[in-house]
């Protein structure tokens, strides 16, 4: 699993930097707004349906929290296409009120202990993001070396020092 995991993220470093290069000269539809600030935008409306249902479990396995959210957002860039196409794994294509869309879905769980924390894990979270992560100093972006291609806002999850929470994104892209 890991060595899956590594290479996936070796293939992402690897094929994006031609996304992120173009960046400059989508005269403002590029990745970032600014030197720092990620260009997004709400996912309502849009080609792109997001799911999370956060599930957190204590060390015992017992279920201590689910909750959920519709909707999100995304980066409007042919980078977040790229991502969607090539890494987000598997694809079910549905049809819904006559609209053919393409779903993935993507399952990370983590233990409290060695995930990566903004802050710490004692904050009451509620931000949720897909990250994807390259080199963006060489196109004049500061330190950003990850974005949040997809993310959402779900209600407060408050975690212990011992629990194991499941990510459970489902994402609809119209066909």
């Amino acid at each position: 699993m890991n060595i899956l995991l590594s290479v996936i993220f070796i293939t992402l470093i690897t094929c994006s930097i031609q996304y992120a290069s173009a960046d400059h000269s989508l005269g403002g539809q590029g990745i970032f707004k600014d030197e720092t600030t990620v260009s997004i935008k709400d996912s309502i409306d849009s080609k792109y349906m997001i799911h999370l249902q956060v599930v957190v479990r204590d060390a015992q396995g017992q279920l201590v929290s689910v909750s959920e959210r519709m909707h999100g957002s995304y980066i409007p860039h042919e980078i977040t296409d790229y991502l969607f196409d090539n890494i987000m794994g598997e694809k079910e294509i549905y049809n819904i009120d006559g609209v053919k869309y393409e779903k993935v879905r993507h399952t990370p769980i983590h233990d409290v202990q060695t995930f990566d924390w903004d802050t710490s894990f004692q904050d009451i979270l509620s931000t949720w993001s897909i990250m994807h992560c390259t080199d963006f100093t060489t196109i004049g972006h500061g330190s950003n070396d990850c974005i949040p291609i997809f993310q959402t806002v779900a209600p407060n999850t408050i975690l212990a020092e011992d629990d194991v929470f499941t990510l459970h994104w489902t994402i609809l892209r119209e066909f």
